[in-house]
């Protein structure tokens, strides 16, 4: 009698589901479908795609059937910005990321590697050559939106946090410290489907602090990485025995060395340069002469040092989450293998403090050393600090 009812019930819940999977897309449902099922539902044209904010493009709309990886390149501003699943070949030619990976998540924020060794950026300006029949792979970043939950951070930075949890509270009578965005660590995918011959990576960081995750393909072979700009840097799912150099920006600024690349905005470039690592200037509008000179000088640090031009061989967009060194693989060729951070082995350099997120104890928290110190400042009471207790 009730079979009736149930069955309504039933098709009505279907309805509901697959009106949320074409409205909102697939990763609306992470957490609820496994992985796999979702990876295949962002391969259907007619679903969205990357819609769910975290490290993902655009609003969640569809991908029109025929739409093509150059459809998904915009030019910006400050050079190209990819607004949907593809990743950047060499030249800054984009392909789709299923056509190069398998597997690929973006669902990394909570993601915990099983291990971590601090390394120490290189002294001097000198980096290790490549050796004779080796490929340079060169890989840039800008903003990928894959904020991991490892986050660094100094006693500069601390106080300057203790100074506005003391102003806030002194204004409202409470206060939070929330570690700020740029704390954390971003990451940055390469696939490697180069298997003809050894790789030499040259990884570019625009800014902040980076994990560069590898992808090998069966068969790939790394020989060297050297990490290049920002803050931090480090790198995830790596041969624990590969050699790994790091140069931060502050490093490359003493050696006298600026990244300086033409920006891609469908406009003159010959006068813009895009990510100097580390640089206030990343993606400013120079004078014309004064970008070229920065432009052929970093060309020629970069092919004294590596064998090859940067201009000739970069592959990253200005905003994007993968590059690709190596071709794209053909039907009888296999993909790289995506490799998670959760689990894996990262290598990388750190500031004085080093937090995971929810891992870390309240007093060794950047909220809890914040409070700590403004409260050392109150006299271990923070209800002083509405009394005008100096600070």
């Amino acid at each position: 009698m009730s079979r009736g009812p149930i069955s309504l019930v039933i098709v009505g819940l279907i309805s509901l589901f697959l009106v949320t999977l074409v409205a909102l897309g697939p990763r609306r449902l992470a957490g609820i479908l496994p992985e796999p099922v979702i990876a295949m539902l962002e391969r259907q044209p007619f679903l969205p795609r990357f819609g769910d904010g975290g490290g993902s493009f655009g609003d969640g709309g569809r991908l029109p059937a025929g739409t093509t990886p150059s459809d998904l390149l915009a030019a910006g501003p400050d050079g190209l910005l990819a607004q949907g699943p593809i990743a950047a070949l060499q030249g800054n030619r984009p392909v789709f990321i299923d056509a190069v990976i398998d597997g690929y998540e973006t669902r990394i924020a909570g993601a915990v590697p099983a291990e971590i060794t601090t390394i120490r950026p290189i002294s001097g300006c000198k980096l290790t050559p490549p050796q004779d029949g080796t490929a340079v792979g060169h890989v840039t970043a800008g903003e990928s939106g894959l904020a991991l939950g490892l986050l660094t951070y100094n006693d500069r930075t601390l106080a300057a946090a203790v100074q506005r949890f003391v102003d806030t509270y002194r204004e409202l009578g409470t206060a939070q410290a929330d570690p700020g965005a740029e704390l954390a660590y971003q990451a940055y995918d390469v696939a490697v489907t180069e298997t003809r011959r050894p790789v030499y990576l040259v990884l570019v960081n625009g800014r902040g602090n980076r994990i560069w995750n590898i992808h090998l393909a069966p068969g790939a072979r790394v020989e060297r990485v050297v990490l290049l700009g920002g803050d931090q840097a480090g790198v995830a799912n790596l041969d624990p025995v590969v050699p790994v150099e790091v140069l931060p920006a502050a490093g490359l600024a003493a050696c006298g060395i600026v990244p300086a690349y033409a920006a891609d905005t469908g406009t003159d470039a010959a006068g813009a340069v895009a990510g100097q690592a580390g640089s206030a200037e990343a993606g400013a509008t120079v004078d014309p002469a004064a970008g070229a000179d920065r432009m052929a000088a970093w060309n020629t640090w970069f092919r004294d040092s590596f064998g090859v031009r940067a201009d000739e061989t970069r592959a990253g967009f200005d905003r994007g989450m993968v590059s690709v060194v190596g071709p794209v693989p053909g039907e009888a060729d296999l993909k790289a293998v995506y490799a998670p951070i959760q689990g894996a082995r990262i290598r990388m350099t750190q500031d004085t403090y080093f937090e995971i997120r929810g891992q870390s104890g309240t007093d060794d928290s950047f909220a809890g050393r914040v409070e700590a110190i403004a409260k050392t400042f109150a006299f271990g009471d923070l209800g002083y600090l509405r009394q005008g207790v100096s600070f």
